[in-house]
């Protein structure tokens, strides 16, 4: 039978032991520990770029990881909700089964755009976090805030659709990959692809050239529809 492993303090489920253990219960994340932590994380970010700038940052990049996905239950994730503007929904058994919007009044400030890339590993055990991230980045797009409040989630959804027509896609095409913001490995692959060129620094002239491989092999989009 399977079960959660780890400490038995932190989870009881884990004993008796001598079952098929998994990592972690990804359904159940963030768990509550790991969104307070992920808000907090967030807004100190979000501080620290108005203490810098004076302003709120439009976008931020995160990183998943598997492991420190496991070792957190999820603060990297709770922190993209929380900088979309978005929390999770917790039925009676502790699953987080759905997102919603954090009301613009409530939120007090801009909702933000994140940029994702998502390890393999996280991507292959917790896809559906992936899929919750994908549902919030659209509802906030699509949020009705307060006349006056600044989304830019919505501005870059729009500057994402607007590049994709001048590069070629239709319309249709445009629009639905305008609110992918998960990137990943390509053809379901492990790592960025860069180590060798980053050792073996006599065989380029320009981090451009790393860039591109990096993008190449990274630039999977990771989406409902796409994956």
């Amino acid at each position: 039978e399977p079960s959660i492993g780890g400490d038995p303090i932190a989870h009881p489920q884990s004993a008796p032991t001598g079952r098929n253990l998994t990592a972690i219960d990804a359904e159940k994340t963030p768990s509550e520990e790991a969104w307070e932590i992920g808000v907090e994380c967030a807004k100190k970010i979000i501080g620290e770029k108005i203490e810098t700038t004076g302003d709120y940052p439009k976008k931020v990049a995160v990183s998943l990881w598997g492991g420190e996905f496991i070792r957190t239950e999820g603060v990297s994730f709770a922190m993209i909700c929380y900088f979309l503007g978005v929390e999770p929904l917790r039925n009676s058994r502790g699953v987080v089964h759905d997102v919603a919007l954090i009301p613009g009044e409530k939120l007090g400030r801009p909702r933000i755009d994140v940029v994702v890339q998502t390890s393999g590993q996280f991507r292959d055990i917790a896809a559906s976090r992936i899929s919750l991230i994908n549902k919030a980045v659209k509802l906030a797009s699509e949020a009705n805030d307060p006349p006056g409040a600044a989304n830019y989630v919505k501005e870059g959804t729009l500057a994402a659709e607007i590049t994709m027509k001048h590069k070629g896609l239709s319309p249709l095409d445009a629009r639905a990959f305008s609110t992918a913001r998960v990137f990943g490995g390509v053809d379901g692959a492990y790592g960025t692809g860069i180590m060798g060129m980053v050792e073996a620094g006599n065989t380029w002239e320009s981090d451009k050239e790393i860039a591109e491989r990096y993008i190449g092999n990274m630039g999977a989009i990771y989406t409902d529809d796409h994956w």
